[in-house]
């Protein structure tokens, strides 16, 4: 575990830029050995300046930030060498439920091989007022999952604060900024099924905002304040020979 030279880290992801870390009201950051650059922020798009969610693709060549207030998309096309990012388009998540609530706060990105209808989507977590998780495909950002969360999982999680996807077995992480945890679940037919929870080692009253895989064997969880990345090995069961 490591100390950032960020104020509050709310989610992080992988690209070829470079780990890259949102704080939440200025845009998001390149971590690059001790120091961290704004590589992306209002005045690229307005909707980077209320930040919660982050992810890219598996090659890293595109990210997403999705606003936690208005439930903007931004896309953006990672640049090479000297190019900066640059704004491919946007969209909008639609809100789960039907009254003034809390915002997304994560997102991740699903490929087509996980998502059951051949093509990729992007999957993002509602905090709170409802706790929701939901499906977009892409390109298109159509919705077809709107989903409630599991008992054994509701009771482990007081809220939602981020969300990640193994790239090796599909599963989904989900994480509690308010429990300080994550739940393994399974995305079924319409439905989402507990598999495991697992309470993050972080000392004192850490919460951790955001989660995301480096690689198929190290998970990195952030947290707001004060701001420090932890980096987890990642063990799966095998599967029992039958």
């Amino acid at each position: 575990m490591r100390a950032l030279p960020v104020r509050g880290a709310s989610g992080v992801a992988a690209s070829r830029a470079g780990l890259l870390l949102v704080e939440d009201d200025l845009g998001i950051y390149r971590l690059r050995g001790a120091t961290a650059t704004l590589w992306a922020g209002p005045d690229l798009h307005p909707a980077l300046g209320d930040l919660e969610g982050i992810a890219s693709n598996e090659r890293g060549d595109v990210v997403w930030a999705v606003a936690e207030e208005c439930g903007t998309l931004v896309e953006l096309g990672v640049g090479t060498g000297r190019t900066g990012p640059v704004v491919r388009r946007t969209g909008r998540l639609r809100r789960p439920g039907r009254t003034t609530n809390k915002g997304f706060e994560g997102v991740a990105f699903v490929p087509a091989r996980f998502t059951g209808t051949g093509r990729p989507a992007l999957i993002a977590v509602h905090e709170h007022k409802p706790r929701r998780v939901c499906l977009f495909t892409l390109p298109d950002l159509e919705q077809t999952h709107d989903l409630k969360l599991p008992r054994a999982a509701k009771e482990a999680l007081d809220d939602l604060a981020d969300v990640a996807v193994d790239p090796v077995t599909g599963l989904l992480l989900l994480l509690s900024e308010a429990s300080r945890r994550l739940v393994v679940a399974r995305l079924g037919d319409g439905q989402l099924e507990w598999v495991s929870t697992f309470d993050l080692p972080l000392p004192g009253e850490e919460r951790p905002e955001g989660l995301a895989y480096l690689s198929a064997g190290r998970l990195a969880v952030v947290t707001e304040g004060p701001a420090r990345l932890l980096e987890l090995a990642v063990a799966r069961r095998r599967a029992r020979q039958v």
